[in-house]
């Protein structure tokens, strides 16, 4: 009688799990993640015990073991690191500027962007010049001989969308030097990429040119791209001296980690769920990129806890270098283009750790229709927008094999409030909304790997 009863049990309880209806699964998914919101515990220990985590510093190695053992408790049905070679920048003790008008003297806040030369001991001392643009910088010709070009374009304040105010500022950032350093300048001020006004100067990438002349460049906080300014239109002429102790080294070797659950019936078709292990050395990372990392091991985490085999494999990978090389994304790519694997879908989580609205999705018509199909089973956390146009650095990589971008957006109005900054730490992060990103990055990319996207 009793191998009778345990008989029927049998066949009432394994029906129920290896059938899992998505609907299902996303509702166990939900409440597992809210009752324990492990996500965010994860970033507490990795902004506490690890910190930022530069390419380069001892900071990113001790991630990469962080990563793997997070990795391995979550529940990965295997996890490796990735070798790849990564550059090494080092900020230095001195960041100082400040500004003379007339008889009067003012510090400026500032820091030197991701990648810059430093300068003498002594610094660099000239004249300033304000523009807004590629343009102006242009129009200036050999006036802007031996002067330090201050790039003053504010974020767009009518864009909804802060992420697209970014966009339309960041270039002076990013290729600023370049530009000055075409007519004659000898170093640049950057206003600080973000819509706050304090006093904290935002980090970030720039780039030289090989054929010109490299030049020192800073960011400056807000508040003092304002004095700044305000001398300038008071005054004929003001002068600033800039300090700066950065230094570049040569590429050191390090590793992108990688975890996954793997399919039982297409093993070899990939859904990636991914983030930046690598952060500024501003501030912890703690959104740029902690909690995409802490969301990719959660997917993990979390699907295996359904005690349900995916058809197909879910990996998370914690790329190394997104912030300044992208050689982690490159890395994982050029290994994927020389493999048999088909990597159908990735999914990015670079935009911040704040309540999910949807995901932006690039692909054909076909695939995007069937994503969005999948929008009311994102309904129970909120993030049922599906729109076209998405996916994130380190994923793009891989759009050239054909895979569909994806990327998670969540709410964009306080991101840059706190992006490459020291102002990017723990305190600004919700454990809820951290966690309804999480989980609606395990609901999509489970229904990914039972459903597929090719038919």
């Amino acid at each position: 009688m009793r191998i009778f009863i345990f008989c029927i049990l049998l066949s009432v309880s394994f029906p129920v799990t290896a059938q899992l209806s998505h609907s299902d699964a996303a509702n166990l998914l939900k409440n597992k993640g809210l009752e324990e919101l492990a996500a965010y515990d994860m970033l507490k220990d990795l902004t506490a015990n690890v910190g930022h985590r530069l390419s380069g510093s001892d900071g990113y190695e001790k991630a990469v073991v962080w990563g793997k053992k997070e990795l391995e408790k979550a529940g990965a049905d295997s996890v490796w690191l990735e070798p790849v070679m990564i550059p090494k920048w080092v900020r230095g003790n001195v960041e100082r500027a400040t500004a003379l008008c007339g008889r009067m003297q003012y510090d400026l806040t500032v820091c030197a962007l991701g990648g810059s030369v430093g300068t003498s001991k002594d610094g660099i001392k000239s004249e300033v010049v304000e523009v807004h643009s590629f343009e102006e910088v242009k129009a200036l010709g050999s006036k802007a001989k031996g002067k330090i070009i201050f790039y003053n374009r504010a974020f767009d304040r009518t864009k909804v969308n802060t992420g697209e105010a970014y966009g339309g500022a960041v270039n002076q950032r990013t290729s600023g030097a370049i530009e000055a350093a075409r007519v004659g300048a000898i170093g640049v001020l950057v206003r600080s990429m973000t819509n706050a006004i304090d006093d904290e100067p935002h980090t970030g990438a720039m780039r030289y040119n090989d054929s010109i002349p490299k030049i020192p460049a800073a960011a400056v906080s807000t508040i003092d791209a304002n004095l700044l300014s305000e001398l300038l239109h008071k005054e004929r002429s003001v002068s600033v001296t800039l300090r700066l102790s950065a230094k570049t080294f040569a590429d050191v070797p390090s590793y992108n980690v990688i975890g996954e659950l793997r399919g039982t019936e297409f093993p070899k078709e990939i859904i990636v769920v991914g983030g930046h292990l690598d952060s500024w050395d501003k501030g912890t990372g703690a959104h740029d990129d902690g909690s995409g990392i802490v969301q990719s091991i959660e997917v993990i985490r979390l699907i295996k806890a359904l005690k349900v085999k995916t058809k197909r494999t879910i990996r998370a990978v914690l790329y190394a270098n997104e912030e300044n090389g992208l050689k982690g994304g490159r890395a994982y790519a050029a290994r994927e283009r020389n493999h048999t694997e088909n990597h159908i879908a990735a999914i990015e989580s670079d935009a911040g750790g704040f309540l999910p609205h949807g995901f932006g999705v690039s692909t054909d018509s076909v695939r995007y229709e069937k994503i969005r199909a999948y929008g009311s089973l994102l309904e129970i956390v909120g993030a049922d927008k599906i729109q076209r146009g998405g996916g994130g650095a380190d994923i793009s990589t891989l759009q050239s094999i054909g895979t569909v971008q994806i990327g998670l957006n969540p709410d964009s109005q306080r991101y840059f409030d706190y992006h490459h900054s020291n102002n990017d730490t723990i305190d600004k992060v919700h454990p809820r909304e951290l966690e309804l990103g999480s989980i609606a990055m395990s609901i999509l990319a489970w229904v990914i790997a039972q459903d597929g996207l090719n038919n």
